[in-house]
């Protein structure tokens, strides 16, 4: 079995204390092979932790565990604890969950690299990934597990020979990423971009700003904080205000920086976009070199995979990775579903861009839907959520720039789709458009629109549910 940590080393990581069932006989020393929260696939030899939420209380399910061949419990709570069982008791298991993974991630002596930021978190750890991998053995947050126990989880889950952790910080109030970059202690923090998303409940950009910079109090002696340079919100705050000793590295396309400000200066030239690649050159600065890196190519259109290859490069530098096997494993990236897939079919041509939107990403697939459209350009949109009161002047914003790329049509969705008309109407007022209150009605309209050699774009907030409609109107009509 595995032995990923003793009794001893959790009851220390955790300050927790040993509980023995009167049933249970210790004859040998205890290990455990793995950490589980979920008794429907734990494994024989893990640890059951016990978390409690709003809505469960994960100590119900204590003898399940046991039953599974679980070899340990993390509880806060001893009176669900059957006779036989071995445990360790917490005040809390969520917070033991986090000291655990921390005490994990130097154990392994992983670099460690956390990516946050208002939109591109999940593409750019995607593609930092990515770029690393033909030179360190990578492992790196699956799905959306960002949060106070995804992190902690993801963490837990590498294996022990890991040399990268790539983890996404997510967050929705100051505060949370004030702990996830506790637990992880990041080599190298990303902080993409300051946008709208989460303005409902922070309230001001500079509230979402100073959430993310947060990433920034758990950065190792020595690390790298790595910055959108074309960001100047985030520039100016973090050049005026960093107090760290810590390197400062940008990733710029549209501007010029000196490495007299910037530590590492990562900048893309010759951007070159196609409906099937993006391709670009790479020049990157130091203090005491400079390099280039001619024709990196991203399998898939779209300038924001330009933004993300230039963190990929940005690691590499502050990694000492050959930036040949960085642009070769950026060859190999492919876009996740519901983040901008092109699904190419022999009859039509669908960009599944609908697992979340926000004001910069809607702007960014009106753009990839401009170069990727061969026939017909069809743009199906939902509304974007947790805006506030800043909806109506987002959506109307969102409309105009729609309306700037003569759309062939467009299918409209959403609490705020008046505001997104008005924006529409007043950059070209022949758009061509329609409106409607649920999805099924929607479905069949544009079914009835719909001729070979269309491109058509799904892009809104994730509740809308666009990304299963997407797939099945291209798993049906090609």
């Amino acid at each position: 079995m595995n032995q990923m940590f003793s009794l001893e080393e959790i009851i220390s990581a955790v300050n927790g204390k040993l509980i023995i069932g009167s049933d249970c006989k210790m004859n040998e020393p205890v290990f455990v092979s793995g950490v589980s929260k979920d008794t429907r696939t734990i494994e024989p030899g893990q640890m059951y932790v016990a978390l409690v939420g709003e809505n469960f209380d994960g100590h119900s399910f204590c003898n399940m565990a046991l039953e599974k061949g679980a070899s340990l419990l993390l509880v806060s709570d001893i009176s669900y604890l059957p006779t036989k069982c071995l445990a360790v008791l917490v005040d809390d298991t969520r917070v033991a969950l986090g000291l655990l993974a921390r005490h994990y991630r130097f154990k392994i002596g992983a670099k460690v690299i956390a990516v946050t930021g208002s939109v591109g978190k999940t593409s750019t750890r995607e593609m930092i990934a990515a770029g690393l991998d033909k030179s360190f053995k990578v492992y790196s947050t699956k799905a959306n597990l960002n949060n106070d126990i995804g992190l902690p989880m993801t963490i837990l889950s590498a294996p022990i020979d890991t040399e990268v952790l790539v983890l996404e910080m997510g967050m929705r109030l100051r505060g949370e990423i004030s702990y996830l970059t506790s637990i992880a202690c990041p080599d190298i923090a990303v902080i993409t971009n300051i946008g709208f998303s989460h303005i409902e409940r922070l309230g001001s950009q500079k509230e979402i700003l100073l959430a993310k910079f947060e990433i920034t109090e758990g950065l190792v002696a020595g690390g790298v904080l790595a910055l959108n340079g074309d960001d100047k919100f985030l520039t100016d705050y973090a050049l005026e205000n960093i107090t760290i000793a810590n390197l400062v590295a940008s990733s710029n396309i549209t501007k010029d920086v000196s490495p007299n400000n910037y530590g590492i200066c990562v900048k893309a030239e010759n951007i070159a976009i196609s409906p099937s690649k993006t391709s670009f050159d790479i020049d990157i600065k130091t203090s005491k070199t400079t390099q280039i890196i001619k024709e990196v190519v991203v399998n898939a259109p779209g300038v924001h995979h330009v933004r993300n290859a230039t963190f990929a490069f940005i690691c590499a530098a502050a990694l000492n990775a050959d930036f040949e096997k960085v642009k070769e494993g950026i060859a190999s990236y492919e876009p996740m579903a519901g983040r901008g897939a092109v699904l190419e079919g022999d009859k039509i041509t669908v960009i599944d861009d609908a697992y979340n939107a926000a004001p910069e990403s809607m702007e960014l697939s009106f753009s990839n839907l401009d170069i990727i459209g061969k026939g017909r350009k069809i743009a199906v949109l939902g509304g974007m959520l947790e805006l506030g009161d800043y909806a109506p002047m987002l959506h109307e914003k969102v409309g105009k720039s729609a309306g700037s790329y003569n759309f062939d049509k467009i299918f409209l969705m959403g609490d705020n789709k008046d505001d997104f008309i008005n924006g529409l109407l007043s950059e070209d007022k022949d758009s061509c458009y329609e409106v409607f209150d649920n999805i099924s009605d929607l479905e069949k309209s544009l079914r009835e629109y719909i001729t070979d050699g269309d491109t058509i774009l799904f892009k809104a907030s994730n509740a809308f549910g666009f990304q299963k409609l997407a797939r099945t109107i291209s798993e049906e009509l090609n």
